[in-house]
C-alpha cells in the first residue's frame, strides 16, 4: 500500500502544475496531514487464514465492524480535526460542520460504536436522522477512519485471494471503490476502496454498485488524451472514475487521482449521477 508521503509528495508536486485545483489540494493534503499523524494502533489479525478463506468464500470482507482498531479519544480528535479542517478552508461549510462537529463530540464516550455502524450500513444512520448532512457525515467519516483503516487493511491484506474474490467492494473492509485504473500491461480493472485504500481485482465490464453488466445500460465518457474515463450505469445512477494507466508514461497513484480527478465528480454530480 502505498504511504502518505508518497501520496502528498505526488499531490504537492501537481499543486503548481493544475492552478485550478491548488485549493483542493492544499485541502486534501491538509486531511492527509491529519491522518498520517494521527495515534493511530497497530494493525492486528483477528482472524486465522483458514476464516479469512472463509469470509471470502462467503463474500464477506475480512475486517468485521466490530474488530476495527481504533482508541476513541484518538479517533474522536481526529474526527474533530477532520471537521476543523474543512470548515477553515470551506467557510459556506462551517455551520453545517459545526453541527457535525458538536453531535459527534456528544459521542465521543461511544465513538467506536458509531464507526462501526458507519462500516456496517455505509451512512451514519443516526446522525442522518438527526438532521445532519449526509453528504458531509460521509465526507468526514471517510477521511477520519482511513489511517485506522489503511494499518488493518496493511495487516490483512496477505490474506486475500482475489481469485475468490471479484465483487463489488473492497475484501478488507466493504467500503465502495471511488477510482478504478486500467492496467499497464493487462488492461484489467482493478478499483480502489474509497475506505481504506485497498485495491482488488475487478471484471472489466459491469457496475461494481449494483451488478449490472448490461451494456445498453452502461456507458463511459473519455478525456481529449483518452486517459481518463467517467464510467456510468444508468441502473443505479452511480459513477466511477478510472484512470487508462495503458496510455500515461510512469507511475501514477490511485489515491493521489482521487484528489485530481475531482473535476470529474463535479460533472458527473451535475449530470445526475452519483445519488444512492
Amino acid at each position: 500500500m502505498v504511504g502518505y508521503a508518497e501520496i502528498l509528495q505526488e499531490l504537492h508536486s501537481q499543486a503548481g502544475k493544475r492552478a485550478g485545483l491548488a485549493d483542493t489540494i492544499e485541502l486534501h493534503c491538509e486531511l492527509l496531514e491529519a491522518q498520517a499523524h494521527a495515534q493511530v494502533p497497530a494493525g492486528r489479525l483477528a482472524l486465522s487464514s483458514e476464516e479469512a478463506a472463509e469470509r471470502l468464500q462467503q463474500g464477506y470482507p475480512l475486517l468485521a465492524p466490530e474488530h476495527l482498531v481504533a482508541d476513541d479519544q484518538a479517533l474522536a480528535e481526529l474526527f474533530d480535526q477532520i471537521g476543523h479542517i474543512v470548515a477553515e478552508r470551506r467557510p459556506e461549510l462551517a455551520e453545517a460542520l459545526a453541527g457535525v462537529r458538536g453531535w459527534l463530540d456528544e459521542r465521543r464516550d461511544r465513538i467506536g460504536a458509531v464507526a462501526a455502524e458507519y462500516l456496517r450500513e455505509g451512512r451514519v444512520r443516526e446522525g442522518e436522522e438527526a438532521g445532519l448532512d449526509a453528504y458531509l457525515l460521509t465526507f468526514v467519516f471517510i477521511n477520519a477512519l482511513r489511517p485506522f483503516l489503511r494499518v488493518q487493511a496493511q495487516a490483512l491484506t496477505p490474506w486475500v485471494d482475489e481469485s475468490v474474490w471479484y465483487r463489488g467492494h473492497c475484501p478488507i473492509c466493504g467500503g465502495e471503490p471511488d477510482v478504478a485504473a486500467l492496467e499497464q500491461e493487462s488492461g484489467r480493472r482493478r478499483l480502489l476502496c474509497s475506505r481504506c485504500d485497498s485495491e482488488w481485482a475487478f471484471r472489466r465490464v459491469g457496475c461494481p454498485f449494483c451488478g449490472n453488466d448490461d451494456p445498453q445500460q452502461l456507458a463511459y465518457y473519455a478525456s481529449e488524451d483518452q486517459v481518463y474515463r467517467l464510467n456510468v450505469c444508468e441502473q443505479c445512477r452511480r459513477y466511477l472514475k478510472t484512470i487508462d494507466l495503458r496510455q500515461v508514461a510512469g507511475k501514477r497513484l490511485l489515491a493521489a487521482e482521487r484528489v485530481l480527478t475531482v473535476a470529474m465528480d463535479v460533472a458527473a454530480v451535475e449530470a445526475g449521477y452519483g445519488v444512492r
